[in-house]
């Protein structure tokens, strides 16, 4: 082949295989709008999540500057669920950037991340769901990923509600150490969407 009469040109090993590496098969899992009777989408730059949002039936919205990292363009992907949301009962948005700081190990870029999706997502999609009438919204991290550790743990996430239907817990600050201080744990992660959408 062309591309191993340059390698051995250059010195380099000729490629002579292929190493597939996380290969698997889709899984089977129940449509959202059948289980939860609510279309929704996903704004994400990780195939991961596409492919989750892909197997529930979701609309994957692509989002220009979407980077997967710091320099993503947060706050198109607030103007893109905001748009999304007049389509669909459900957007999610997906932002990897404080993950990545964590593990690099980098706490002031961790705190700048987050105040970019603070400020430039979840306050202009909070701003932009009062002003429709009723609504929900929650925050949460998809795991936990200590800057100290730069690896993910098995903790689990604290997340914050806010909307039609959802009583203030404490008035605290949303914080891993204020979330802990709550006593509200979901011990099965998959119940959070339930108590989300039904009050369950």
């Amino acid at each position: 082949h062309d591309i191993n009469e340059v390698r051995r040109d250059l010195g380099q090993n000729p490629a002579n295989m292929i190493w597939l590496w996380g290969e698997g098969q889709a899984p089977q899992l129940p449509k959202f709008k059948e289980r939860f009777g609510v279309t929704g989408a996903a704004i994400s730059a990780v195939d991961l999540v596409k492919g989750i949002a892909t197997c529930l039936g979701w609309e994957n919205i692509a989002v220009p500057g979407a980077t997967g990292y710091l320099d993503t363009d947060y706050a198109a992907k607030g103007r893109y669920a905001i748009e999304a949301l007049k389509t669909h009962d459900l957007v999610f948005v997906h932002i990897e950037a404080p993950d990545e700081a964590a593990h690099e190990g980098e706490p002031e870029k961790k705190v700048r991340a987050i105040e970019h999706v603070d400020r430039e997502i979840i306050g202009p999609v909070a701003d932009a769901l009062r002003a429709g009438g009723e609504f929900r919204l929650m925050v949460l991290p998809d795991h936990f990923t200590p800057i100290q550790k730069r690896t993910h743990s098995p903790e689990p996430v604290p997340f914050v509600m806010a909307g039609t239907g959802v009583a203030a817990k404490s008035g605290l600050a949303f914080t891993e150490a204020n979330a802990a201080k709550t006593g509200v744990l979901i011990s099965e992660g998959h119940r959070l969407m339930e108590r989300f959408l039904r009050g369950v």
